[in-house]
């Protein structure tokens, strides 16, 4: 299983950004994937974690993907239907605080519902 994380978008008709800048922007995301990465790898799984820069919403995937609320605000909720999603505060990934995202993926791992995050999946 992957975990693809989503911060912005670099192409297609919405283009949201974490800062404006895209340099900023992969360094955020990186150190925000690196941090998920450790925690989720000290359970000794074998997960991916993934920047994706270039979400496409007609691109279906099976992956697990982390999207910043904001992000999912700018699209209308038929398109991300298909896929899994969590959204994860936009603070989090600016910050590299990933301590909710764990949380919300435990929960889903479960099965439970995930309060106060908009959440899609197929």
């Amino acid at each position: 299983m992957n975990i693809r994380v989503v911060g912005d978008i670099r192409k297609g008709k919405i283009q949201p950004s974490l800062t404006g800048n895209p340099i900023v922007d992969d360094a955020l995301l990186q150190n925000f994937c690196e941090r998920l990465r450790n925690n989720i790898n000290s359970a000794n799984t074998s997960i991916k974690v993934i920047s994706d820069h270039f979400f496409d919403p007609t691109e279906l995937t099976d992956d697990v993907i982390l999207m910043d609320k904001q992000i999912i605000r700018d699209f209308p909720g038929d398109l991300l239907i298909p896929f899994t999603i969590i959204g994860v505060d936009h603070s989090d990934l600016v910050r590299g605080n990933v301590h909710n995202a764990i949380s919300a993926l435990k929960h889903f791992a479960n099965g439970d519902p995930l309060s106060n995050n908009p959440t899609f999946s197929k």
